[in-house]
């Protein structure tokens, strides 16, 4: 389906205000589901596929189901997921629209995760939680060989982690890389975490105050590493000693705040859980001896169209009463763009065609869709023509999918 090969983008803005020369983004969100699971799900079904299976089984906190339920409906398998009650309506709405099977069972997923061991999956049903699939982790190492391919080594790669699997895989990769003599050092591996649930944190730095407390975990908008019993802590924290790294935990404001400038300085749609991995940057140039030349990489795992409350981070600053309005707005005349797409279409039309807003608006409007990569412009003449992006139009066929569900 198109999985991997995802751009290695060197920073446009962020990191020239950081301080920093050689700042990369590893961009997972275009993968074919906007999520690095995608990787484990090609190999995955592909192995089920092997072994004659037509039925598999996934438990998980969404972005694992969804990248499964989309591999196998093009098999045309049979796919249940398990799911805990707090899942993100853009990842259930995802899993409604590849027409997998869904069960609630529990209220986090560490709740969710034990019933796919249960009997009635023991026989007919592939195993695709990536807990009990060792498979996720040879699959997802492929970051880090694309990352050498793109950019050559770098000295730092900032991992966001609820199970502790990303790191360990991508860990895993340059460990290999090392050994086949392609690089002589490994680079400084970086996990992070919310504060609202860091176990490994907690275990990493012996940081009696980061205890786990339901409440904020429920809470967190950051529900994608909301794991309190991660299955590859202690392999995480020794591939992370063995680099020489560090583990941070960061506070869900600072999250939030990165999910924004990302979104407006990058152009990048990241859901929470992936801007953690911006959050910890100055941090580590303050305290852990990150330095202005050094080639760092933030790893970015998923899209924010999979997180409702994305929309929160990105007006932050804006918290006016007429919020709703404008985001309408928005989201009309992102309509318009992609209906006219093949010709485009310029700001007076889209005026006549909305009507209720005056002309400057308009044009505020486009700037702003503009500057989250949700459109493009040309000029013709003395016109200017917009077209909507392939981001752009990601989201609107996320909106169409949770009006169908609200």
């Amino acid at each position: 389906m198109g999985e991997g090969c995802t751009p290695c983008r060197e920073s446009n803005r962020i990191g020239r205000n950081l301080g920093l020369d050689y700042l990369f983004f590893k961009d997972e969100t275009h993968n074919p589901t906007n999520s690095f699971k995608d990787r484990a799900a090609a190999l995955l079904i592909s192995h089920a596929r092997s072994w004659e299976y037509q039925k598999v089984i996934c438990a998980s906190n969404g972005n694992q189901g969804a990248s499964i339920a989309a591999y196998t409906s093009l098999e045309g398998m049979e796919c249940i997921n398990l799911v805990p009650k707090d899942i993100d309506i853009g990842k259930k709405a995802q899993l409604i629209a590849y027409n997998s099977k869904i069960l609630i069972k529990g209220d986090t997923v560490d709740d969710t995760i034990p019933h796919a061991l249960d009997s009635e999956y023991k026989n007919e049903y592939y195993q695709c939680t990536p807990e009990f699939n060792p498979l996720t982790i040879e699959a997802q190492k492929t970051i880090a060989y694309e990352i050498f391919m793109e950019i050559g080594l770098p000295d730092w790669i900032i991992v966001p982690m609820g199970n502790g699997g990303c790191l360990v895989s991508i860990a895993k990769g340059f460990s290999e890389l090392k050994q086949s003599g392609l690089i002589k050092s490994l680079p400084k591996i970086v996990g992070v975490q919310s504060d609202a649930c860091a176990p490994i944190i907690k275990n990493f730095t012996h940081d009696s105050s980061l205890n786990l407390k339901i409440e904020e975990i429920l809470q967190s908008k950051a529900k994608s590493i909301m794991v309190k019993n991660p299955i590859y802590e202690s392999l995480a924290i020794d591939f992370i000693n063995e680099s020489n790294g560090t583990a941070l935990a960061i506070p869900e404001t600072l999250m939030l705040s990165s999910v924004s400038d990302l979104a407006r300085y990058e152009g990048i749609f990241a859901e929470p859980a992936s801007a953690l991995t911006l959050s910890a940057l100055t941090t580590l140039i303050e305290h852990h001896g990150m330095n202005r030349d050094d080639r760092v990489v933030c790893l970015i795992t998923g899209s924010g169209l999979k997180a409702p409350y994305v929309l929160e981070a990105l007006s932050s600053k804006a918290k006016t009463a007429g919020m709703g309005g404008i985001l309408s707005t928005k989201l009309k005349i992102l309509s318009q763009i992609s209906i006219s797409n093949s010709k485009g279409i310029h700001g007076t039309k889209l005026k006549k065609i909305i009507g209720s807003v005056s002309l400057p608006a308009i044009y505020q409007h486009l700037k702003e869709l503009e500057a989250k990569n949700l459109i493009t412009r040309k000029k013709e003449g003395k016109k200017v023509i917009y077209f909507i992006t392939e981001q752009g139009q990601k989201v609107l066929e996320a909106m169409d999918i949770l009006i169908t569900l609200l």
